[in-house]
């Protein structure tokens, strides 16, 4: 892990992985992941050719909490990871809430982000009707009530007090309640060490990163169609936790925007190796 001090004072944790002389890609996890949710075979990412950036959120691991952060300010944030990497073009990367991270970074460099890779994506959570999208029965009821904050952010922490008490057991219950991301999480022992470490890091902090992310998801501060960059977009058609209208919706709004299909595929499907390689093959 490396960090980084930003101009506001704030820390931000990051990693580096892939191929040290690869194409640059910077990647955004998405709601209760962190900078480490990745396919672990590093080999496997080394050889596509692809040097990954991956941050935490604010509130997430040792990066600090952003009070009333909007989507957009993550832009400017990861502007300042990519001066002091001395990142002249790249790529973006993002997954679910991750999604509308990676966009921003977009929006706010238009000239050095060459290219967007997005999986199973979340589109503007304000727009009418995309709170009905939501599969899971936890962001069915956060879209329900995320206008009263106080309560949002008592959810947050305390689903976080429950995960950390005991981290294996959380991802068992996860993947019970998304059973098409099962496989995913338990049949391979490593992906699964992954997943934990993912997690435990994504609220290391309580629910703060949680709570700030979920603020985020509906207050954009920019519309998808000011992206002007390329699109590729990847979505499983098993996935458990979003309908697929809101990824299908969120291509429609891209100017330029290519769609891709995983079959059986659930939410959590991208760091599957085959998946993986579409995924970071597709920033190219």
């Amino acid at each position: 892990m490396e960090k980084l001090t930003l101009s506001d004072g704030r820390i931000l944790a990051y990693d580096e992985y892939g191929d040290p002389n690869g194409t640059p890609v910077i990647f955004n996890h998405g709601l209760s992941d962190s900078r480490l949710i990745r396919n672990p075979d590093e080999s496997l990412t080394k050889s596509l050719g692809v040097r990954v950036i991956a941050a935490d959120q604010p509130g997430v691991g040792i990066s600090s909490p952003q009070k009333k952060r909007k989507m957009v300010d993550w832009g400017k944030d990861m502007e300042e990871l990519a001066d002091s990497l001395r990142l002249d073009r790249f790529a973006v990367a993002g997954h679910s809430g991750g999604s509308p991270h990676a966009l921003a970074i977009a929006y706010r460099l238009p000239k050095r982000v060459t290219k967007i890779v997005l999986a199973s994506p979340v589109s503007p959570l304000d727009e009418p009707g995309m709170g009905k999208l939501m599969i899971n029965k936890d962001l069915k009821l956060i879209a329900k009530l995320h206008h009263l904050h106080f309560i949002i952010k008592w959810a947050s922490n305390s689903e976080a007090k429950r995960a950390l008490k005991d981290i294996p057991s959380f991802v068992e219950t996860t993947a019970q309640e998304d059973p098409s991301d099962a496989e995913t999480f338990l049949r391979d022992p490593i992906q699964r060490e992954m997943f934990e470490a993912s997690f435990t890091t994504g609220m290391v902090q309580g629910g703060e990163g949680i709570y700030e992310m979920i603020m985020a998801l509906w207050d954009w501060g920019f519309d998808p169609e000011e992206i002007n960059q390329h699109v590729e977009l990847f979505y499983g058609d098993a996935d458990d936790i979003l309908d697929i209208k809101m990824p299908l919706r969120l291509a429609e709004r891209l100017p330029d925007c290519t769609t891709h299909v995983w079959e059986n595929a659930g939410h959590y499907g991208f760091v599957d190796r085959n998946r993986w390689s579409d995924f970071m093959g597709a920033v190219f």
